[in-house]
């Protein structure tokens, strides 16, 4: 799929494309993946079926377009207020869980999408290689600054991070796990996982937020 970044574009062609994209989430929000019907889409965001085909083939590409500007709206918000190592991973765990929250039926619309496509779809770059590049940028991060083990694999632990995140998603997916508790689970699988590297300082710290979970638990 190629991607048509918003600078290239004309100021009425950004307000068309900001709004097939707003009205893409919020049908998502609303009516869930199966619910979206592209005439119909098409319709509330005030652009021709033919307009809408033109310039997104298909209800997938449509989608996953809409989740890669709400990923670059929250990548402008990040570094408006720039966070490293565990502070970063913490605040983009709370963030997920988060949106997922607010918009429940969008993020398992999405995380459906993800465990159904292939190794080579765009929504597995988006969703995982790009997110994992940058969970392993603040690994290294902590590695450099002493809160991890000097021999730890940041390849192997950003990838152990992105484990844990997808497997708590795809048990919410399931209805394994309540809505309401999805911020707690997703935050406590991945401080177990920085925990087999963490230095004691960083120990310390990791213990403390578990503890904080374990007692907000009701």
């Amino acid at each position: 799929m190629r991607r048509v970044r918003p600078e290239s574009l004309t100021p009425l062609q950004r307000k068309r494309r900001e709004r097939i994209l707003t009205t893409t989430r919020t049908q998502l929000s609303e009516l869930g993946y199966d619910g979206i019907n592209m005439r119909d889409l098409a319709a509330s965001a005030r652009v021709s079926p033919t307009t809408l085909y033109n310039l997104y083939e298909n209800k997938d590409v449509l989608v996953l377009s809409a989740l890669q500007d709400q990923l670059e709206q929250m990548a402008r918000q990040a570094e408006a207020r720039p966070e490293e190592g565990l502070t970063y991973l913490l605040e983009i765990s709370r963030a997920i869980a988060q949106q997922i929250q607010d918009t429940p039926r969008w993020a398992d619309a999405i995380a459906r999408l993800l465990f159904q496509a292939s190794p080579q779809d765009p929504i597995t770059r988006t969703l995982l290689i790009e997110t994992l590049a940058a969970r392993r940028t603040a690994l290294e991060a902590m590695r450099e600054a002493g809160e991890l083990n000097r021999r730890a694999d940041s390849a192997a632990l950003a990838r152990s991070l992105m484990g844990a995140v997808w497997s708590t998603l795809l048990l919410w997916t399931k209805s394994v796990i309540p809505l309401e508790a999805l911020p707690a689970e997703l935050l406590r699988n991945q401080l177990y996982v920085l925990l087999a590297e963490a230095t004691e300082p960083l120990r310390q710290r990791l213990q403390r937020e578990l503890d904080e979970l374990h007692c907000a638990a009701p």
